[in-house]
């Protein structure tokens, strides 16, 4: 029998892309189509009238469904009774990622902001408040409530969640290009998604298959042909890029899309766009909802029309309310040993396998010695960058800048972060 979830509840969810997505996938979910989805940001305004036109636009396009949004001005209002809380939010507003993206450069690294180098390791320091108050807060009012954590950077978010008392049994992560995994093998290999199975390992945005079976034989030696054959990687709608290829030669292992380039800066190959025939993108409703909202808002009548397909972390939910039929995702938590040669603490990108019982990560052989390497020293300088906004410890943080894998920054630190403070002064907790 599946479970029903009595309430959800969104953090950062006036957002015109997380919170339509998900609302009108858990309308055609096995367990949230009865749901009660509550919305809370700081722009409380902004909240309800995304409320509102989810209400309206659900009515329309699912009547079946008894689902209903509602919008909220605290989170100690939006928590009791929540059974998983989603967390879409960005501290400064998108364009904080420009914002960091151009400081870091001024330092010398071209590393986005999301994944890797300094920029990273600021933005975790400015999203982490947010992460802080939420799980504490959690912890008083649903304790035992799912955290799905969309907010970059998506490993040390996940740390930050831990260091701050959440169980990290229940801390899950959601990439969009961890997704699109099996689609972009199957389509490098020209098989049929199904007669894949893979294990993964690595950090959010530079994952590894670290064992791929075709039928249940292994797949790398076809990988190796393919790889030699077509020089580049098929991203679909995303383009093709030579840099996953010059990886996997240097490496040994295939890493199917993402940024790679930030942890491994000096594989360098190039990307060309999708052409005519590449598949659509996968549609997010972002501008097409703030049309509609704004249209709402002056009385008019919308032609905006809500998903038909669910977000990946609304099947985590079904799979974990006993809907059987997808058990197998690819997820961003905590390694527990599923890859044997990195720490147990370590937040990464693993296959894992859900059911009522909860989630269990499915272990995978060791990866090689420097694929383990990078990819260790990386999330050490993230844990060190969680647990100093944990604690607020400055000392901590600066030692995280030092010890950056990809920049010298030992003699540079105190500068950096001063101007960092001065940059980002509104949200510097430091």
């Amino acid at each position: 029998m599946i479970h029903k979830y009595r309430r959800i509840v969104i953090l950062g969810g006036g957002s015109y892309l997380w919170t339509p997505d998900h609302v009108g996938k858990m309308a055609c979910s096995s367990s949230l189509d009865q749901v009660e989805v509550v919305l809370y940001d700081i722009d409380a305004p902004r909240a309800a009238q995304v409320a509102a036109l989810c209400n309206d636009l659900v009515a329309r396009a699912y009547s079946h469904a008894g689902l209903q949004v509602r919008a909220v001005e605290t989170l100690e209002e939006a928590l009791p009774g929540a059974e998983a809380v989603f967390a879409t939010y960005c501290n400064l507003g998108k364009q904080v990622e420009e914002r960091l993206n151009a400081f870091a450069q001024r330092y010398g690294s071209h590393q986005a902001c999301f994944t890797a180098g300094p920029g990273a390791l600021l933005f975790v320091a400015i999203q982490a408040p947010t992460m802080i108050d939420l799980v504490r807060a959690m912890q008083r009012h649903c304790p035992n409530a799912w955290l799905i954590n969309c907010s970059n950077p998506l490993p040390a978010m996940g740390m930050v969640a831990v260091h701050a008392g959440a169980d990290p049994r229940r801390v899950l992560g959601f990439c969009g290009a961890l997704s699109w995994t099996r689609e972009v093998l199957a389509r490098f290999l020209a098989v049929a998604p199904e007669r894949l199975h893979f294990r993964i390992g690595g950090t959010n945005h530079c994952t590894f298959l670290t064992e791929v079976l075709l039928d249940g034989e292994d797949a790398y030696p076809l990988i190796h042909d393919r790889a030699r054959t077509l020089g580049y990687l098929d991203l679909g709608c995303w383009g093709r890029t030579t840099t996953e290829i010059k990886l996997l030669e240097a490496t040994g292992y295939l890493c199917p899309g993402g940024h790679p380039s930030d942890i491994f800066p000096t594989v360098h190959g190039t990307w060309t766009p999708p052409g005519p025939d590449a598949p659509p993108r996968p549609v997010h409703f972002g501008d097409d909802f703030r049309a509609a909202l704004e249209a709402y808002a002056r009385g008019e009548e919308t032609a905006w029309t809500p998903p038909q397909t669910r977000e990946v972390p609304i099947s985590w939910l079904d799979a974990l309310a006993g809907d059987t039929s997808e058990a197998h995702f690819s997820i961003n938590l905590m390694n527990g040993g599923a890859v044997p040669n990195l720490p147990p603490w370590a937040v990464l990108d693993l296959e894992c396998h859900l059911d009522p019982r909860g989630v269990a990560p499915l272990a995978g052989p060791p990866l090689p010695a420097l694929l383990a390497e990078v990819i260790h020293r990386h999330q050490v300088t993230f844990d060190l960058t969680a647990r100093a906004a944990v604690a607020r410890d400055h000392t901590l943080l600066r030692q995280a800048v030092q010890l950056d894998p990809f920049n010298n920054y030992l003699e540079t630190a105190d500068q950096l972060l001063n101007d960092a403070r001065a940059e980002f002064g509104e949200a510097w907790i430091f």
